[in-house]
């Protein structure tokens, strides 16, 4: 029976918190709430993405600048320029391979 009242109990607060929003703001946003609001995909992304590249993995994470970081800057270089996500990724892991391959 807990397991049943967790489980309705997470669903309420998932709906409160995506319904309180449509119920209260009704029509379009504030000009400076859409723009903070337009900010937050890239700051999720950074978020997820940056750890990996900079910290090293294992019992002992610590800064390492290696292969995972140039490649990511190599992808960086490629999305900016090209806007393609397909070209990005193919730049990335090529770099990251080639960088592997020389012993960094």
């Amino acid at each position: 029976m807990m397991i049943w009242l967790t489980i309705a109990g997470m669903a309420v607060v998932t709906l409160a918190t995506r319904a309180l929003p449509l119920l209260v703001m009704r029509g379009e946003p504030p000009a400076w709430l859409g723009r903070w609001l337009g900010l937050v995909p890239v700051s999720v992304f950074t978020a997820l993405a940056l750890r990996p590249l900079v910290v090293s993995a294992g019992p002992d994470p610590r800064l390492a600048i290696g292969a995972p970081l140039a490649a990511g800057l190599a992808g960086a270089l490629v999305a900016w320029r090209t806007s393609s996500v397909v070209a990005t990724i193919a730049a990335g892991m090529a770099a990251y391979w080639a960088l592997r391959l020389l012993g960094v």
